[in-house]
């Protein structure tokens, strides 16, 4: 019997940034304006159902998963302690309790990676600030890889001989590698996206505020003048970074398929964009203050 090593997986943290955006008024009479008013409040409509839904639907799977995983863990301590009675007492009730074990471990680990996996395609589908063409690819193969494991799991809860399960579980051990690629290439398009999704706020928040003052008559004053264009400079940086970020993330995986690569230096990859999109919300904040 092949002994089984404990899957762990985690999740990253995300952090979004709303601010308001204006709409523009496009409608030159009363018939179109009135028109224009009810498709946009519609469309507004139709966004936050399915916003709300969605986040409905996250919060649903997030707790699945955490019930599945604490159900998960405790299998695997009873797979342990069979592992070790059946070397201690090589008996074939013990060779069969540890089939059996190992059999359910394996279920319980697939409704984990199930649910992990649809967790993170849901918040794929969330997260707006994604590249489209890396956000498709990958929102497919979450699904394909979904139904894989669905399919692992059914042909292996129909199993009973301990070779046959054997064989399964090694399978699966096989294939786990690139599971766990998916799932680090999609935690690094979701990171990168919120970080995308900031900078495209920003930018709509500071034409907003400098709407607001020329509306008041201070924007050309110096000393606004000169922090507003310093928050043009924060932001432009931010934008040409996150630009050469995704140009290349595009160009690597249209190669290989594949940015979890970037999983374990992605704190340091994106800290010099992280650092520009806080200073410039900094500054975003200081300009109203000035």
């Amino acid at each position: 019997m092949i002994f089984m090593k404990k899957i762990v997986v985690f999740f990253s943290a995300f952090f979004l940034l709303f601010v308001p955006v204006h709409a523009q008024e496009t409608a030159t009479i009363e018939v179109e304006e009135q028109q224009t008013t009810e498709t946009t409040s519609t469309l507004k409509t139709d966004t936050i159902w399915e916003k709300a839904r969605l986040d409905e639907e996250i919060a649903t799977v997030k707790a699945t998963y955490q019930t599945q995983l604490e159900t998960y863990l405790y299998q695997d301590k009873l797979y342990r302690i069979a592992y070790d009675q059946r070397a201690e007492l090589q008996t074939l009730v013990s060779i069969e309790d540890l089939t059996q074990k190992a059999k359910t471990l394996g279920v319980y680990r697939d409704d984990v990676l199930i649910s992990y996996l649809d967790l993170l395609r849901l918040n794929l589908v969330a997260t707006e600030g994604i590249e489209l063409t890396l956000k498709a690819e990958y929102l497919s193969k979450l699904e394909t890889t979904i139904t894989y494991l669905e399919n692992h799991q059914e042909n292996l809860k129909n199993l009973n001989d301990r070779d046959q399960v054997s064989l399964s579980l090694t399978t699966f051990a096989t294939d786990q590698k690139s599971v766990q690629k998916l799932a680090e290439g999609t935690l690094v398009l979701l990171s990168v996206g919120n970080l995308q999704m900031i900078y495209d706020k920003a930018v709509v928040l500071k034409d907003d505020i400098d709407l607001y003052l020329e509306n008041e008559g201070t924007l050309s004053l110096p000393a606004i003048e000169r922090a507003s264009v310093e928050t043009d400079s924060s932001l432009n940086s931010a934008k040409l970074k996150l630009d050469d970020f995704w140009n290349g993330l595009v160009e690597h995986d249209r190669t290989t398929w594949s940015v979890g690569f970037l999983y374990d230096s992605l704190p340091s990859t994106m800290n010099p964009t992280y650092v520009n999109l806080s200073q410039s919300l900094s500054y975003l904040d200081e300009l109203l203050s000035i």
